[in-house]
């Protein structure tokens, strides 16, 4: 129980020197580890402290159902509940001590894990950071290791920085994820789709492939697939979509996604009028150039300057929302297919923040918090060594998911488009 109680704020601004309540006792004793990281980007408005969020649970009131904002002072490693917040929440039960804090608000149920197969491509796109990546290909046995440490996995995206459809075990591995009752998700240059892959992606019941396409000039298109053919493109997908409907199939449902720049930002309504052309039936997302800075060093000097355009490419996406109706919504296919699927999560109602809902791991069998991390961060977040549920309730991860929750994004997320407000969200594109 924590009584009212004025904290001395000083040397703090005089509009801080208020009626406080100290919640630090009871923030130790639900979750000693969870704390605003010292280094992290900017966030506007910060001063004497850092606002997060938490749970409160009043004596004779119980749980509240809004969070409260908490003002942690670092310099006094201190976590404060102001009187007028704690008024504004409870009411009339305002008089009431607070028995309890909970801070854990991220999401933390995932049944959707996003695995890396390879690294390996056909293609060598100028923007892919895969192509500076190690190039590999996961192990069946590791992959095995995955599935049965992650028990409550109901939806596989076999996804990576790599053409998965060059894994010789991706079929295998499909297989054995069918056994299994999950369902598998892909995202393929569709370069890959021979009459043997058509056949085995029906066999198989892969549940959604997504072709990534950046244009409908075949000029174009080569310059950023780097002599990539869209023609053998397009060929794929009708060969893919004609077996599947002849053969009375019901997936894969076939998908666009792709990447502008400021030279073809105007082209997405023709490239969807031409994907849906040749079969094409969900929309799932279309971006800029990621300026993400863990992709940026990679970019070659001749592109950098594209990095000026990317709010302007972003905008211009969000213009074409009319023609991206043309096809239906990757949110809406998953939603029917019961896929739960959402790189989005709850708002903080602070600031911009992240909560995928999902896992995303490397082919090393590494978690990162999201599919644009390439680094490990902890030897401990390793699906071949340890079950989700371990990973999840680590106090390393538990303060990260913490601190994305509330908006504190670590350096390695500069760039990132949650943490530019600017940037038009592109949706669920990871590649």
């Amino acid at each position: 129980m924590v009584p009212f109680q004025s904290f001395d704020m000083t040397p703090h601004p005089p509009q801080l020197a208020a009626e406080y309540i100290d919640l630090t006792a009871l923030w130790e004793r639900a979750h000693a580890h969870l704390r605003p990281l010292r280094e992290h980007l900017p966030v506007a408005g910060l001063q004497s402290g850092i606002t997060v969020l938490a749970r409160l649970r009043l004596e004779r009131a119980g749980w509240l159902e809004e969070p409260a904002e908490i003002l942690y002072v670092p310099d006094a490693n201190r976590f404060l509940l102001a009187l007028s917040e704690l008024r504004r929440l409870a009411g009339a039960s305002a008089e009431a001590a607070i028995a309890a804090v909970d801070a854990r608000l991220w999401f933390a149920q995932p049944t959707f894990l996003n695995l890396e197969p390879t690294t390996r491509c056909n293609y060598k796109c100028w923007y892919c950071i895969g192509r500076h990546m190690v190039q590999a290909d996961i192990r069946v046995e590791d992959f095995i290791r995955v599935l049965d440490h992650f028990p409550a996995l109901k939806t596989l995206a076999l996804v990576g920085e790599g053409e998965p459809l060059m894994h010789k075990g991706f079929f295998e591995m499909a297989a054995l994820a069918k056994e299994r009752g999950i369902r598998v998700m892909i995202i393929s240059n569709g370069s890959t789709l021979s009459e043997s892959n058509v056949r085995k992606l029906c066999e198989n019941e892969i549940a959604y492939i997504g072709i990534s396409i950046d244009s409908a000039d075949p000029a174009t298109f080569a310059a950023s697939r780097i002599d990539g053919k869209l023609e053998q493109v397009w060929r794929g997908i009708e060969r893919l979509r004609r077996y599947r409907d002849a053969n009375g199939y019901r997936y894969p449902k076939i998908g666009l996604k792709g990447t502008l720049f400021r030279h073809t930002r105007n082209q997405l309504p023709e490239i969807i009028a031409a994907a849906k052309a040749h079969g094409v039936e969900i929309f799932e997302g279309f971006q800029p150039l990621n300026p993400m800075r863990s992709y940026t060093r990679i970019y070659p000097a001749e592109h950098l300057a594209e990095l000026a355009h990317v709010d302007e490419v972003a905008a211009r996406i969000e213009q074409d929302a009319t023609a991206q109706t043309e096809l239906v919504r990757v949110a809406d296919f998953c939603a029917d297919e019961g896929i739960e699927l959402d790189k989005n999560g709850r708002p903080n109602r602070l600031r911009p923040n992240c909560d995928e809902q999902w896992i995303y791991a490397l082919l090393t069998g590494d978690i990162t918090p999201c599919c644009q991390v390439k680094t490990p961060i902890s030897p401990r977040w390793n699906l071949f060594q340890y079950d989700l549920d371990q990973i999840l309730a680590d106090p390393e991860y538990e303060n990260l998911r913490f601190n994305l929750w509330n908006g504190l994004f670590p350096r390695y997320c500069e760039g990132c488009w949650k943490t530019r407000v600017s940037v038009a969200d592109p949706g669920p594109v990871c590649r």
